[in-house]
């Protein structure tokens, strides 16, 4: 069971709601008449400092003791958030479930993510209602910034969801932890999409995962058998070992029968949703996601008997860099025939007609004002979790993305130029096709 509150107008009255958060019609201040600014979510949209998002643990627990391959039970989690100089807890949550999140970034960083499970669907920031959230460190970000200026991007596409959040500083058992992004966990309950299956593609992890595909890495990189594929839905918890086993064949016949068509060279538009998987890849490409080749943290899924492509996940490492790659080189498709195919590459054309002046909305407005929401924090967050030098750093340098010994401020400029740059530059790449 949870408590959600809200602030109405600037008097910032705590109303207790049970069972989740409603929208209300306040008066904004310097009106005598009801406004039409509304609070759509637990959280409220412009705080005075960020959320402090307070995490507590079963008593004897510690962070130590929190793993991915089990939940921790009967966690409390409490939000608090500071209006117009009046602070009150805004959400309470007694009975929740919190493991371990992420694959390298788990293994390798200090700064851990980690995955809330609560009893009740939460809706935090007024995109929907969901069980399942995550908290994300960001800690080889300089600019905390990667991955919460790549779902913006993506939300300007076709793709049916991306996964929402906001910042909040955390406190593990009344400690400061720091700056996280809370947001919607990868999950087809709360993601406004539905499907048959839905797919991860992950090869950072073999432990979790279903079955291989018959096709390995795209051609320029180190061959493999087949790349690990987990069934995230349907759930396997909703179903006997049995029947479970029976939706995983079908699942596998599905996408085989897909993908072998592909490498076929059929017609894809016939195979795949066409703006999904051109926006899906051109996410990915602006972004310079060079993980996508692998691949990590993919998402595909099932409907109809066609494949659709998203959501997207995971820009921390390696993207939005300052050298130039040719479109297609470094953040190309699994599927790399498609590369060649002159239905996708029309079609990828005419999708970037439609975003590219979206996308450079996004570097000349968003990256500066979220930014600023966050500068407040992401000092006391650095001195308390340095990103130098990198433990994946390939080099004696110990940098990946290459901003780690920038101040803020030098990071984000660096993060907006580049993304404005490589716009300029797939501009004229696409307009080539």
């Amino acid at each position: 069971m949870f408590r959600c509150f809200k602030y109405f107008g600037f008097l910032s009255l705590a109303v207790f709601l049970l069972g989740g958060c409603q929208n209300k019609t306040i008066v904004p201040e310097g009106e005598t008449q009801p406004g039409e600014k509304i609070y759509t979510g637990c959280i409220p949209q412009n705080p005075d400092h960020l959320p402090k998002l307070y995490l507590n643990f079963p008593e004897g627990y510690t962070l130590d003791d929190i793993r991915k391959e089990n939940w921790t039970e009967n966690c409390s989690v409490s939000i608090q958030a500071t209006v117009k100089g009046t602070e009150a807890t805004v959400f309470t949550a007694e009975g929740a479930r919190v493991k371990a999140h992420g694959n390298s970034t788990l293994q390798m960083y200090p700064k851990k993510p980690l995955t809330l499970k609560f009893q009740e669907q939460a809706n935090f920031i007024g995109t929907g209602k969901t069980k399942h959230w995550v908290l994300l460190a960001n800690w080889m970000d300089r600019t905390l910034l990667r991955n919460d200026v790549a779902f913006e991007l993506a939300r300007h596409t076709s793709l049916e969801w991306t996964p929402a959040g906001t910042f909040v500083d955390l406190y593990l058992n009344g400690e400061y932890y720091g700056l996280y992004w809370l947001g919607e966990k990868i999950h087809v309950e709360g993601s406004h999409f539905t499907c048959d299956y839905f797919y991860s593609f992950d090869t950072s992890d073999k432990t979790e995962h279903d079955f291989d595909t018959h096709h390995g890495h795209w051609k320029n990189a180190t061959a493999m058998g087949g790349i690990p594929v987990e069934l995230k839905y349907p759930d396997r918890d909703d179903y006997s070992a049995e029947q479970f086993h029976s939706i995983l064949l079908s699942a596998e016949k599905t996408l085989f029968g897909i993908e072998d068509a592909v490498m076929r060279g059929e017609d894809p538009s016939t195979l795949m949703d066409m703006d999904t998987l051109c926006d899906f890849y051109l996410v990915q490409e602006v972004t310079g996601n060079g993980e996508i080749r692998f691949p990590k943290s993919t998402f595909l899924y099932a409907k109809g008997g066609k494949l659709f492509w998203g959501p997207v996940w995971d820009f921390d490492y390696g993207t939005f860099m300052p050298e130039y790659h040719q479109l297609g080189l470094k953040s190309t498709l699994y599927y790399y025939q498609l590369w060649t195919n002159p239905v996708f590459r029309s079609h990828l054309k005419h999708r970037w007609s439609i975003l590219m002046p979206e996308f450079r909305k996004v570097a000349s407005t968003y990256i500066d004002g979220r930014a600023a929401y966050i500068r407040e924090s992401e000092g006391l967050n650095h001195e308390t979790w340095p990103c130098f030098p990198n433990p994946m750093a390939e080099g004696p340098d110990g940098l990946v993305n290459g901003d780690e010994q920038m101040t803020f401020d030098q990071a984000v400029s660096r993060l907006k130029k580049t993304l404005l740059d490589r716009i300029a530059e797939m501009d004229l790449e696409i307009n080539r096709l």
